[in-house]
């Protein structure tokens, strides 16, 4: 299931959030992150900032590995 940008700012807005911290799972083992989690990574962070809400940190779950985007300096 895909989420937009605008669930998570309406969500980050009702909870007072200051920042925000997304997690997702790759069913296929590899916590690689795609070129699609790249680019949502970079327009989230960019929406959020417009509300003054950070994006903390996009990590990426596969069994055993996650993969921190903020690591691979994305966010």
């Amino acid at each position: 299931m895909a989420i937009s940008i605008r669930t998570v700012a309406v969500d980050a807005l009702a909870f007072g959030a200051h920042g925000v911290v997304m997690a997702h799972n790759h069913p296929s083992g590899d916590a690689t992150p795609s070129a699609r989690d790249v680019a949502f990574t970079r327009a989230l962070a960019a929406g959020l900032r417009t509300l003054e809400v950070v994006l903390l940190d996009h990590l990426v779950i596969a069994g055993d590995e996650v993969t921190s985007l903020r690591a691979m300096r994305v966010v």
